[in-house]
């Protein structure tokens, strides 16, 4: 049979843009157009492996894994080792799957004119078809994810902006369901942020050294695997929470000290609750 390699590019690159935004919706990020269109033309062409002669399974694997990786960097960026494991992993696992269902549907259907080497699947059937199956699996994915993902209540980032004393720092937190810490007597709203966002708006923040601070320092308790803690705080003028379409301002929140950075991606952890 003849493989069209227009053909093969084409519907490659169909496929690949449905699989990256799959991924984007997993780790829950957006990525620019340009990323996108350079991470798709990468596995587009990519596809043009199925010419090569067959080689061996380990090889296969190698070629398929390097693939995924470039891609995922193109299109997500490095951005920490954790960020980059994450978004690759997914990848490969969502294109195996993907060709899982390919191979499920050649299997139940025996559509004609199918080739398949060094793992890359060509149809010669219409090309509508092969669309129409990869765009009902991509809504298909959707819809299963924001059943579970109702269930599941994963974390989910938000972008924060900390209002004191006429300044104002802005940066990313996560708001995660394994916050529970509250203010006990019910007035304020607690974010746990990484120190340097509280020096970042008051300088120094030791109250021993810098007097000015006195009338904003707090002391929140809070449990953690080791036992009971305290955690140093302080009172904040006014904070924007923004997570999606959601916004909500807070007045006079308490900003609790992180004993331990946080993450390289994030800066500061908040109870889902603080939107509601």
């Amino acid at each position: 049979m003849i493989v069209y390699a227009d053909i093969l590019i084409v519907l490659n690159l169909i496929v690949d843009y449905l699989l990256l935004k799959g991924v984007s919706v997993l780790i829950r990020e957006n990525p620019k157009i340009w990323r996108l269109v350079i991470s798709v033309l990468i596995g587009a062409v990519s596809s043009l492996y199925i010419f090569v002669p067959q080689v061996s399974l380990l090889f296969e694997g190698v070629y398929k894994i390097f693939i995924c990786i470039i891609m995922s960097v193109f299109a997500f960026g490095y951005g920490s080792m954790k960020h980059f494991l994450k978004s690759s992993i997914l990848l490969f696992l969502i294109t195996c799957s993907y060709a899982g269902c390919m191979m499920a549907v050649w299997y139940i259907f025996k559509p004609y004119g199918m080739v398949v080497n060094n793992g890359v699947v060509y149809f010669g059937i219409s090309p509508l078809v092969l669309i129409g199956v990869t765009v009902v699996s991509y809504f298909l994915f959707l819809f299963l994810y924001k059943i579970f993902g109702r269930t599941s209540k994963t974390a989910a980032e938000c972008k924060i902006e900390l209002f004191a004393d006429g300044k104002q720092e802005c940066f990313c937190g996560i708001l995660d369901t394994g916050n529970s810490v509250e203010d006990i007597f019910g007035n304020s709203e607690i974010i746990i942020a990484d120190k340097q966002v509280l020096e970042h708006l008051f300088g120094e923040i030791d109250v021993g050294k810098n007097k000015k601070l006195q009338n904003r320092y707090r002391v929140v308790p809070c449990s953690t695997v080791s036992g009971s803690d305290m955690l140093e705080a302080f009172r904040c003028d006014r904070a924007k929470i923004i997570s999606g379409q959601q916004e909500k301002i807070i007045n006079k929140p308490v900003v609790a000290v992180s004993k331990t950075p946080i993450n390289d991606r994030y800066m500061a952890v908040l109870n889902p609750k603080i939107l509601e």
